[in-house]
């Protein structure tokens, strides 16, 4: 495959993403710069009257680049992290959501061959290549949307939302930041969040997000690499402005209580 088929074939996958748009022919060094890898939301302790929800993992982050030669498409069926939620002020909520950027495959093109061939170019980008350190990969392969605070939530009380056959539904919006290839950037979202069990003790919830979250792969340094991880020289200038670095992701999946701590 040519070099400028593969890059901008390639230019589809990015997550789960997750900062404002750039365009691909920006310079690296305006890339936000890497930050150690954060402490997982699952390892904080849960605050009084919140309830920790684990993030089931046959959830999907999709993606699409609406671009001007091709509609890039692809997803991760693979989710992780924690909520933890208070149902008497849903204000209150924080947590996080992973994608795991390992397993993403593309469905661009409907063909087996290229699709799996577009997958392999992707993964490289983001350094998830066959031959990238296992350090390297075991940074690189989530993305995170980590949940820093709730702006809005209606109704704020889970008991004030309509029971629906012992399903309430809320929507919030939250600020918060992304993670993906080991830079953060700020980002805002809107979910359709859907709690089922009692309204003062949930047991699961479904969230998905009511609009695409945009993305720019130049603001996290994800572009052209092989699967050493070493970045593809001239790349980008051969893609030039055939394809767009905004990148829309939507996600989708559900959460249930985690179990109790044996006591000792």
């Amino acid at each position: 495959m040519p070099l400028a088929r593969a890059a901008r074939t390639a230019l589809f996958l990015a997550l789960p993403v997750l900062a404002l748009s750039a365009g691909c022919e920006k310079k690296t060094d305006n890339a936000i710069k890497e930050s150690a890898p954060p402490t997982a939301a699952s390892a904080k302790p849960v605050e009084a009257a919140s309830v920790r929800f684990l993030v089931q993992p046959a959830g999907k982050a999709s993606i699409l680049i609406d671009a001007p030669l091709e509609k890039i498409k692809g997803e991760t069926n693979v989710l992780g992290g924690t909520l933890d939620v208070n149902p008497m002020d849903l204000m209150k909520a924080t947590g996080e959501v992973t994608a795991d950027l390992s397993v993403f495959t593309t469905t661009t093109f409907g063909d087996k061959s290229k699709d799996e061939q577009q997958t392999e170019h992707a993964r490289n980008w983001f350094e998830l290549g066959e031959k990238v350190s296992e350090q390297a990969r075991a940074d690189y392969k989530l993305a995170r949307f980590s949940l820093k605070k709730v702006t809005k939530a209606e109704p704020a009380k889970l008991a004030d939302a309509k029971d629906e056959g012992g399903k309430r539904k809320v929507r919030i919006t939250a600020e918060g930041t992304i993670r993906v290839h080991g830079r953060e950037a700020p980002k805002t979202i809107t979910l359709d969040v859907t709690f089922t069990g009692p309204a003062d003790a949930p047991n699961g919830v479904q969230f998905a997000t009511v609009d695409p979250v945009s993305v720019s792969l130049s603001e996290h340094d994800v572009k052209p690499r092989d699967n050493v991880g070493s970045f593809l020289n001239g790349a980008l200038e051969k893609v030039g402005k055939k394809i767009d670095d905004k990148v829309q992701i939507s996600v989708g999946g559900e959460a249930m209580v985690a179990p109790a701590k044996p006591k000792n």
